[in-house]
């Protein structure tokens, strides 16, 4: 598992980006968020719900909805979002300060 690397839930078609840092692989729980299509979703907070492309869809990380869940749940890494870690700190940011 690796931070800002996206993952298929292994039940359903979901996917989820890792937000954890690595050094805490050893942990059997991940903090992700859910992307979530840009056409389900709605307006957006850009500054809390970074968008991105997926398999060219356009996506939203929900990090209002970030959860932790068992490693298990993890299946297949099918995108790596290293490129916008910018953009997903900033929006981990501004969720827990506000700023």
């Amino acid at each position: 598992m690796a931070c800002f690397h996206v993952y298929r839930l292994k039940q359903g078609d979901t996917l989820v980006v890792d937000l954890q840092a690595d050094l805490f692989e050893a942990l059997k729980t991940r903090i992700v968020a859910p992307l979530i299509p840009a056409s389900e979703f709605g307006h957006a907070m850009s500054r809390l719900n970074p968008r991105t492309k997926i398999d060219g869809e356009d996506c939203v990380v929900a990090i209002h909805l970030m959860a932790a869940i068992p490693s298990s749940e993890l299946g297949e890494m099918v995108f790596d979002l290293s490129s916008q870690r910018d953009d997903i700190v900033t929006a981990t940011d501004f969720a827990f300060q506000g700023f």
